[in-house]
């Protein structure tokens, strides 16, 4: 009961609107998190990372076959107007260069493109051209979700200090493992938007730039919307993002803000809402996790978050992470979640006939 009047309170705010739309929001595409089942029983036995992590456990680099699976389903469905379900997929540009940082003595941080990666980790440029097929197909759209997934510049002070676990996880070429010192805020160091120091800051003022002209090289067009890392930003990363024309945040309804001292401070958004940049906020109003929480009813759950979405009048902004389609670690997970997503979308079409797909970026150009 709470948490159903929760999902009313987060819709009754903003703009209504007479169509029916559903988005599917995807986060960490791009980002290689664990490498393999045996560096992540081996980080587990060092209680380097928390074995009731799921993103620790199946989190892992998106290989051919998982684009393949999840466009598979993908393409069973149209809408009234003939579109396919489409995937908001926010991609992380960037993974550390392991070989070229460890070269340079842990000086200087190195990075490899996404694409580069998935050359190195699966030996052919296949898993780039699924992609690429999705895209032309209007199965999957790109958008912006980081230059790395990672706090660049507190890792690489850890690296430089010969922190223990760190140096050894850097090894086996992972970054992703917890952080539970006294001043660390989040217990690892994904957010790569949350600073100390003015110096972080400026870092991450040029890291934003380097990441948005690799997403226009890569992809041929530009991210007009982005989803901070972890939920963390402020106002200063909105003003950098406007400078590159970035016109709107997908997000919670609860951002977080970095603060120089203490924890975070908490902000809390609606879809249609304006910033003092004239950016708008796309806010999550229902979730499809089934890897991040397994005793819940993942299709009805959805479905619920839709419904109350459509009574208010708001599109349903569908949060789905990467986790729950990659199977590199758990291949059986992959194909379950995709079941229940299948699922989902039958459910989704019968009960709505005229539900209309579209993906976040086409979202953000409706008259908000």
């Amino acid at each position: 009961m709470k948490q159903t009047l929760k999902k009313h309170l987060i819709n009754l705010r903003g703009k209504k609107l007479k169509e029916k739309f559903l988005v599917l929001e995807s986060d960490d595409w791009g980002a290689i998190r664990i490498p393999n089942i045996k560096v992540r029983d081996w980080l587990y036995e060092k209680n380097y990372i928390n074995k009731k992590d799921p993103f620790s456990h199946y989190d892992t680099l998106e290989s051919e076959n998982d684009y393949e699976a999840l466009f598979e389903v993908l393409n069973r469905f149209i809408d009234c107007r003939g579109n396919h379900p489409i995937l908001t997929a926010n991609f992380i540009m960037n993974n550390p260069d392991f070989d070229a940082i460890k070269s340079n003595d842990f000086k200087q941080y190195y990075s490899q493109p996404f694409t580069e990666t998935y050359k190195s980790y699966y030996g052919s440029s296949k898993t780039e051209e699924i992609l690429r097929e999705g895209i032309k197909n209007n199965l999957v759209k790109p958008q912006f979700h980081g230059t790395e997934h990672l706090n660049v510049v507190k890792w690489m002070n850890y690296l430089n200090q010969n922190n223990a676990s760190f140096r050894e996880a850097f090894d086996l070429k992972c970054y992703a493992i917890d952080d539970l010192s006294s001043n660390n805020r989040r217990g690892n160091l994904m957010a790569a938007y949350d600073y100390d120091t003015n110096e972080e800051l400026e870092y991450i003022r040029k890291s934003i730039f380097l990441g948005l002209e690799q997403f226009e090289e890569i992809f041929g067009f530009k991210s007009n919307t982005t989803i901070a890392p972890c939920y963390v930003w402020n106002d200063e990363i909105e003003k950098i993002m406007q400078k590159n024309k970035v016109s709107c945040f997908q997000g919670s309804y609860v951002q977080n803000i970095p603060m120089l001292k203490g924890s975070f401070r908490r902000k809390y958004r609606f879809t249609g809402q304006k910033n003092d940049n004239d950016q708008t906020y796309l806010i999550r109003n229902g979730l499809f996790e089934p890897s991040v929480h397994k005793n819940i009813d993942w299709v009805n759950k959805c479905l619920e978050s839709i419904a109350i979405a459509f009574k208010w009048g708001k599109p349903a902004i569908i949060s789905t992470h990467r986790i729950n389609f990659v199977g590199g670690l758990d291949e059986n997970q992959r194909n379950h979640n995709l079941k229940l997503l299948k699922e989902v979308i039958t459910k989704a079409i019968l009960k709505w006939p005229d539900i209309q797909f579209i993906d976040s970026e086409s979202l953000s150009l409706k008259n908000y």
